[in-house]
């Protein structure tokens, strides 16, 4: 696979993954209205987070080059930071409840993946150090462990349940990094045939295995153990959500379309999609929908969301809000070097 189709497969990849998350989270709601559209939502949860953690792992093979742990403080610690709080201020005014207290170590809906990437990205250079089969089992492991731990608030705080249950995948992504041909042997015209049938027989299986079960908590990897069968279950999860994401990896396109540069905005839509989705939440609109007759309109309006905040309109803005945050961060520790050398 040449450079461009690669850098396009990927891309494609995010945006799909993208669209699924904010397609999952405008559904959500109503999700309990139709049993189709309750499997659907299990369905793309048991792959769409594997698969969007894998690729994080796959892109962060670069930790031994200088700068890695700076860029992780200025490209994930501090919009976590930013969007924690922008968050926080946003539910009060949009819900008129001031409850939600500014905290740091309780990540907010969907801020409880970047909090989790810092800790991933973290652990990383530790884990690498030993050979796969050494380190996945023992990620795999702490996965499972933290099933059996049943602390007040451990789901919450650090969202720490979630960082281990995911973090195989974000260390899958990291091994797959240093086998280059992998993607040749995914998207061969078999693996693909292949694919498509375990991707039907996964949707069908939500359908009939995951609507009326309340080991669907599973998908979220925030549930705590209440009996020995829900242990087996996370491992049958782990089995399952690798299985369907790499059938869902190999039928990803290679060819560039119009929407693939969004993949590359991808974050861009992750971080803001909440400002959007919350205050449709809150319309009187959005209260009388119910999914059986409104599921065209809710994925019309997952599509458009992630179009806008994936454009380049927006990437521009938050460009221009970049460098204006940046100049007034240096300017003001400039100031501050400036004054500290004078009283020396």
């Amino acid at each position: 696979m040449n450079t461009m189709s690669r850098s396009a497969y990927f891309d494609n990849a995010k945006f799909i993954l993208i669209f699924l998350v904010v397609f999952g989270h405008t559904i959500s709601p109503y999700r309990t209205d139709s049993d189709g559209v309750l499997s659907i939502y299990h369905f793309i949860f048991i792959f769409h987070m594997p698969v969007f953690i894998l690729l994080a792992g796959y892109f962060s093979k670069n930790f031994k080059k200088k700068g890695y742990y700076k860029k992780i403080f200025t490209k994930v610690v501090v919009p976590y930071l930013i969007f924690q709080t922008v968050y926080t201020f946003y539910y009060n005014f949009i819900y008129d409840d001031q409850s939600f207290t500014l905290q740091y170590l309780v990540p907010r809906w969907a801020m409880w993946f970047l909090l989790s990437l810092i800790f991933w990205k973290l652990m990383l250079p530790l884990f690498a150090r030993f050979s796969m089969w050494i380190s996945m089992p023992v990620s795999i492991g702490l996965g499972l462990l933290v099933g059996f731990v049943d602390a007040n608030g451990m789901d919450k705080i650090l969202s720490l349940s979630r960082m281990l249950v995911f973090f195989p995948f974000f260390l899958l992504g990291y091994y797959l990094s240093q086998h280059q041909n992998f993607l040749g042997k995914l998207l061969t015209w078999k693996s693909r045939l292949v694919s498509a049938v375990v991707l039907v027989v996964a949707l069908t299986g939500s359908y009939y295995f995951l609507n009326d079960t309340s080991y669907t908590d599973m998908l979220y990897g925030t549930n705590i153990y209440n009996e020995p069968g829900e242990f087996m279950m996370r491992v049958l999860h782990y089995t399952i959500s690798i299985i369907v994401s790499f059938a869902f990896m190999a039928l990803i396109p290679t060819q560039r379309f119009l929407f693939t540069g969004i993949g590359q905005r991808s974050l861009y839509v992750y971080l803001l999609h909440g400002f959007v989705i919350k205050w449709f939440f809150t319309t009187k609109y959005a209260q009388n929908l119910h999914t059986s007759g409104d599921f065209v309109m809710l994925t019309l309006l997952s599509i458009l969301i992630t179009m806008v905040l994936g454009s380049r309109i927006v990437d521009a803005v938050i460009t221009v809000f970049k460098l204006t945050f940046k100049f007034i961060v240096t300017r003001n520790w400039s100031r501050l070097s400036f004054k500290k050398r004078r009283v020396s």
